[in-house]
């Protein structure tokens, strides 16, 4: 469908094929050369409406918008896992939009303050997310929020972070199994680490035990590296720890298992949950979003700048550096697996009692 791009508004074009009523023969309405932005497309409203009252009509609005400036929120600290992906994202995007991208770390809250500043933003395309499983999935059921999943419109999921059940190289377990037998028949005598309850370290080992049917102990830890200390020291069973911080921690460790659907090129030696009898999976992820309400043809070009971004040579070898897969999703893709992931952690944290703890 041509258009038509003015100096102070998006490119909109109305187009209908109705045989009949009062734009009858109407292909492409260009009144943006003279009349101001917000004149414009009030007017084009206006006009789109009329045309959807006519008889047999088939009529789309398309808000090809310019984008020159995207500033892309990472809810967490500078240097995290996320940032690189951020980075590379901006680099990809930028060429294939032609606009100028800028990355803007705001932690806080488990990532929620920054998922929650791109809820509020306008839908315009100019303030994106690039948001993990966290704040999107797990702490609207875990604290109140402001927003929700259906707060965005999904452009695409840039990347999946698989995990693994570590245990220390000395450990007596050297399978998924034998650690169940064990559990099994010493209740509550397998220790396994999170940073905190809710965490997704956490909320994988809650579906283990319930899906192998044995009881443990959780032992909270700061992150990888203590509970790697926790176990070399025998104070903890082991603890379902990412891909990219793990393999650092491997001439001391053991995993038994990874949580994902296929073996990860990076581990080949290191069987999935599923191929020892457990088919559980609990990736990581993260992903691009944008406020609710995003113009469709916004959300379609976006959407193909990342796809462009994340196939980049560039992105590639940071998947292969992180010992990552490929986790791109598409946006349609990418929302409905949101959704699921958001219903499936809601049952979980239910099961723990810890939904929904009032945020001061």
């Amino acid at each position: 469908m041509p258009s038509l791009t003015s100096a102070d508004s998006p490119a909109i074009a109305l187009e209908t094929d109705a045989p009949h009523g009062p734009l009858s023969g109407l292909r492409v309405v260009k009144i943006c050369k003279t009349i101001a932005g917000p004149t414009c497309a009030r007017l084009l409203r206006v006009m789109l409406t009329l045309a959807c009252l006519a008889p047999a009509t088939v009529c789309t609005l398309a808000v090809a918008a310019e984008i020159k400036a995207i500033e892309i929120v990472v809810p967490f600290p500078p240097g995290g896992s996320v940032n690189p992906v951020a980075r590379l994202l901006q680099l990809g995007m930028k060429d294939h939009l032609d606009a100028t991208i800028v990355v803007v770390n705001q932690p806080g809250a488990g990532g929620t303050i920054g998922t929650a500043r791109v809820a509020r933003a306008t839908p315009d395309g100019s303030l994106l997310g690039l948001t993990t499983v966290g704040p999107l999935t797990t702490q609207p059921h875990l604290t109140t929020q402001s927003y929700g999943v259906d707060s965005f419109e999904y452009i695409c999921r840039t990347h999946l972070t698989p995990q693994v059940l570590a245990v220390a190289d000395n450990s007596p377990f050297k399978s998924v199994k034998d650690l169940v037998e064990f559990a099994k028949k010493n209740p509550g005598k397998v220790v396994l680490s999170s940073t905190g309850v809710g965490s997704l370290p956490h909320l994988a080992a809650v579906e283990f035990a319930q899906l192998a049917g044995f009881e443990w102990l959780h032992l909270p830890s700061k992150g990888d590296s203590e509970a790697a200390q926790l176990a070399l020291s025998g104070e903890i069973t082991g603890w379902v720890a990412g891909v990219q911080t793990y393999a650092p921690l491997t001439p001391r460790l053991r995993a038994l298992g990874l949580l994902d659907t296929e073996r990860n090129p990076a581990l080949p030696d290191v069987p999935t949950f599923k191929e020892q009898g457990f088919p559980l999976v609990s990736n990581g992820w993260g992903g691009l979003v944008a406020p609710k309400g995003l113009p469709p043809a916004v959300l379609a070009k976006l959407s193909n700048a990342c796809s462009h971004a994340t196939q980049t040579p560039e992105f590639r070898t940071l998947l292969q550096t992180l010992k990552v897969p490929q986790g791109y999703l598409d946006s349609a893709n990418f929302a409905a697996f949101v959704h699921a992931e958001s219903d499936r952690y809601s049952r979980l944290i239910r099961t723990l009692g810890a939904a929904q703890v009032k945020s001061n």
